[in-house]
């Protein structure tokens, strides 16, 4: 059987609700559609929204669809809004904040055929990124 293009519904993601009304929605991934390479999503964060920082084994590319917000890295912050393109290396803690008045939705895509193995950044991984960024 030859290969197939494969369009995914927002209605057809695994969406997972968080706190204050945010929530992602896994889009393409090897479990759900048999992806090999990349896992997409679209997430919507909130005003007031601020995530604990993690750090995920591959790369990550984000593309912001509406709104503005910022990535905290260490005690550093990047802003970003509706328009632009964001790469986050591997390896490097960062958190999502909405400190803005508006909703601000992103698509994000990993170089991994499934949400990446993730975890908690270290108050020594936080301290080395923030050194850093100055």
């Amino acid at each position: 059987m030859s290969e197939r293009v494969k369009v995914i519904d927002m209605s057809e993601g695994r969406r997972t609700d968080l706190p204050g009304g945010n929530f992602v929605c896994e889009l393409i991934s090897g479990p759900r559609v048999g992806s090999k390479d990349v896992c997409l999503g679209f997430s919507t964060w909130k005003p007031g929204a601020s995530t604990k920082q993690m750090v995920h084994d591959v790369e990550e590319l984000a593309f912001i669809v509406e709104g503005e917000g910022k990535l905290s890295i260490g005690d550093e912050h990047v802003s970003y809004r509706a328009g632009q393109g964001v790469l986050i290396p591997a390896g490097v803690p960062h958190g999502v904040v909405n400190d803005s008045e508006a909703d601000m939705s992103m698509v994000y895509v990993f170089a991994h055929p499934e949400y990446p193995p993730t975890r908690e950044a270290t108050p020594d991984e936080l301290h080395r990124t923030s050194d850093q960024q100055g």
